[in-house]
């Protein structure tokens, strides 16, 4: 698995990226305005306690009750998306030009099973086997220490190799639909494996507060079961550029079956137009 570390992006990373490179650039500094935001909403969040000793300190159900109330503000704060443009910037990719879908904070909690499916230790699973989006890039930046306890990990075996999965099945549509209605949901939360992945394939990458990796949606990648004692607490976006689209330049599709291409999760940065919408 091509690693690389790089102190400015490189001119061709978004195709580095497709080719399966896990790109680490550390210290983004336009980064620090966006995490010094983001880690002011933690302690408002926890308070008293400070974000990483709030597991510890709280009521379970507290805990998670706070995480949920953080995660819907965040989805929706204008601001903080505004913080990250410069980060865009940093990267070469314009507003006008670049789509993302929603801003995510997430918390894994250490131990026990969480509350919430968004905090769940996701197994090993391919984004690309939901959006269908080969162009897709995902962005990953830790807000406090991470150790391999607690990280990410790959398979870097699987990037051109292919692994049977359910993701053929699969309709977010259907997935909403049942949970609107209170229904027992019949599709999972998301496409997964229909056999077994080898546990000793998985690479843990390893990160620090301030570095950014980005990595193809089509890898094959996990949660890293947290058994570190101290929560984790990450952002993650995902990016999709207009030229890329239109060029048809992405990662190889290697096992995906996804129906449909559901290009409206993804908006543009500057004015919230779908993406589907564009293509039109």
């Amino acid at each position: 698995m091509p690693v690389a570390v790089a102190a400015t992006p490189p001119a061709d990373w978004r195709s580095q990226v497709f080719a399966g490179t896990l790109l680490i650039v550390p210290q983004v500094a336009p980064l620090t305005a966006f995490r010094a935001y983001v880690e002011q909403l933690l302690d408002e969040a926890f308070a008293p306690s400070a974000p990483p000793a709030a597991q510890d300190e709280l009521a379970a159900a507290d805990f998670m009750a706070r995480i949920e109330q953080l995660r819907t503000w965040l989805r929706g704060d204008a601001h903080a998306r505004q913080l990250l443009i410069p980060v865009l910037a940093h990267f070469g990719l314009e507003p006008s030009t670049t789509f993302w879908d929603r801003l995510n904070v997430r918390v894994l909690p250490a131990g026990a099973r969480p509350q919430h499916e968004a905090d769940l230790a996701l197994g090993a699973h391919r984004d690309t086997w939901s959006s269908n989006v080969y162009a897709q890039v995902n962005w990953w930046l830790p807000l406090y220490p991470v150790t391999a306890e607690r990280a990410v990990a790959f398979y870097p075996r699987h990037w051109d190799t292919p692994v049977p999965n359910d993701s053929g099945g699969w309709d977010l549509d259907q997935l909403r639909r049942e949970r609107r209605e209170g229904a027992a949901p019949t599709v999972p939360l998301v496409p997964s494996p229909t056999g077994t992945v080898d546990p000793s394939d998985a690479v843990a990458v390893v990160i620090q507060p301030g570095d950014l990796l980005l990595f193809s949606g089509a890898h094959l990648h996990a949660t890293v079961p947290n058994t570190s004692g101290v929560p984790r607490f990450s952002v993650e976006i995902r990016t999709v550029a207009l030229d890329d689209v239109r060029a048809g330049r992405g990662a190889p599709n290697v096992d995906g079956a996804a129906p449909r291409v559901p290009w409206n999760w993804f908006r543009r940065v500057d004015d919230r137009t779908p993406l589907s919408d564009v293509l039109a």
